[in-house]
């Protein structure tokens, strides 16, 4: 498979040229990981020849691709019309964050009661690494997706686990594009109640937490459409 790339090894679009593995993988990850850090904005038509080209793969296992993603909610495929990444109301974030909180809570809730000393240990140093990265947006979002992909990993509930990861991924590249901020003072609380094995108290703090993160968002979306409303004027 050939890749058409420029020096710096990104393609005209600022896509991450593929490497050979399975070409569906890896078209998928390429594309993924532009939309999550916002290189594909929100709303924007996929036009797939010029894709196909820029990744330097064919149409097929571009095709399959955008389906997985629309899969995830990250693209949206309308027969002949063509590909768009998904975009979201503020109905549609106060309905994701619904969601996050009675799932997220819970799971955090399992994942403290599952933990042993050396998994305390990693989580402890994956949440200080979250605090490192606060002020680099696309850095902190992979931080953080770590992060909360190790713990909930130990509540063992794969299906609400990956439920939650989609969730994260479709409302988290709003947080990259707006800068919107994340807590430090929640993300140390989170780190006592791993070292304690405070389950009950995760639960409060990841509620909070994320109805913080909710407003701070829909807040922000809402400011960027006055301003966009105010502009056309």
């Amino acid at each position: 498979m050939t890749t058409r790339q420029s020096t710096d090894g990104q393609s005209r679009a600022g896509v991450q040229a593929v490497k050979t593995t399975s070409a569906e993988e890896a078209v998928t990850v390429a594309l993924k990981e532009a939309i999550l850090t916002g290189k594909l904005a929100p709303g924007q038509r996929l036009a797939q020849a010029e894709l196909a080209e820029q990744l330097g793969v064919s149409r097929i296992p571009l095709r399959d691709a955008l389906r997985r993603l629309e899969e995830e909610a990250l693209v949206r495929i309308d027969g002949r019309r063509g590909a768009w990444v998904t975009s979201l109301s503020i109905r549609d974030i106060w309905e994701i964050y619904e969601l996050r909180i009675m799932l997220e809570a819970r799971c955090a809730q399992y994942a403290i009661e599952n933990l042993g000393d050396d998994d305390v240990a990693r989580l402890v140093g994956l949440s200080r690494a979250m605090d490192e990265t606060e002020h680099a947006p696309t850095e902190g979002r992979a931080a953080r997706r770590t992060f909360y992909a190790e713990l909930y990993s130990h509540a063992k509930r794969p299906r609400m686990m990956r439920l939650i990861m989609q969730l994260r991924d479709n409302v988290s590249r709003y947080h990259v594009i707006s800068d919107t901020k994340h807590s430090h003072d929640a993300h140390a609380e989170m780190r006592r109640c791993i070292e304690v094995g405070d389950a009950e108290d995760a639960v409060r703090i990841i509620t909070k937490h994320l109805e913080d993160a909710r407003d701070d968002l829909v807040a922000t979306i809402a400011e960027e459409l006055a301003s966009a409303d105010g502009g056309a004027d």
